[in-house]
């Protein structure tokens, strides 16, 4: 049973540092019906790293410390749940075997805990990415069995877990597969994971992109669409946008 004191100590401290017009700028934004305190990234960062020590959280043991920092999903704040990706990202994603790890994020998805792009895109950028760079191709390949998951955050992790790394090409065609699955969906965030993962790959390899955008040209939307062709020219662009055949 995790501390409620323990995990209030920072909460509250994150909390004495809103800004509600930021707030209301964020929620304009994300949608969802996400709440926002209105408080940074970089903030919470440091307010983490002291709370880390203060408390002396290092001295809990790590499977104290792994719930702890999945509780913080709990809380209906973004902020709140992106100090809890902090906590993953910081102290606590090389210390567990993957696999344990990934079942307890997919946990977080089943409960409802992560339900807007935002939350989802930081937590692939932050955990999922750095977790694919440390234990390579097994855990990328788990990570992409997602694509099939019914809830469309999920499914989104299966290819924007691999944001800043797609464009070395290693990823490209267990990515390919995941992508063939999530253009297909309706969801808006199911096709936008698409573009902006080929706009990745195409700084370095736009065949690849190209081939894509053709043989599923009826499935994008228009946002996905541009997004994907962010890095072609003018010229790229024009014979991309019209319809194959």
């Amino acid at each position: 049973m995790v501390s409620q004191t323990l995990k209030s100590t920072l909460i509250s401290q994150i909390a004495s540092l809103s800004n509600p017009k930021t707030a209301g700028w964020w929620e304009n934004y994300v949608k969802h019906d996400t709440k926002f305190r209105g408080v940074g990234i970089p903030v919470i960062r440091e307010e983490l790293k002291k709370w880390y020590i203060t408390a002396n959280i290092s001295g809990l043991s790590l499977d104290y410390q792994l719930d702890l920092a999945l509780s913080f999903f709990e809380e209906e704040y973004s902020e709140d749940k992106l100090a809890g990706i902090l906590f993953l990202q910081l102290y606590l994603y090389d210390k567990f075997d993957y696999k344990t790890l990934l079942s307890r994020f997919v946990q977080l998805f089943e409960k409802g805990l992560i339900y807007d792009w935002n939350i989802c895109d930081w937590f692939c950028v932050r955990v999922l990415g750095p977790m694919i760079v440390k234990n390579g191709m097994d855990c990328a390949v788990d990570i992409s069995k997602w694509n099939c998951a019914e809830n469309v955050w999920l499914a989104r992790c299966s290819v924007v877990a691999f944001a800043n790394i797609a464009k070395d090409g290693s990823y490209t065609d267990i990515l390919i597969e995941s992508m063939r699955k999530l253009i297909l969906r309706e969801e808006r965030f199911a096709k936008t994971a698409v573009g902006w993962i080929l706009r990745e790959i195409s700084r370095n390899d736009k065949a690849t992109v190209s081939d894509f955008v053709r043989d599923h040209f009826a499935h994008f939307s228009k946002e996905s669409l541009e997004n994907s062709i962010k890095y072609f020219t003018n010229e790229e662009k024009k014979l991309l946008r019209r319809k194959p055949g």
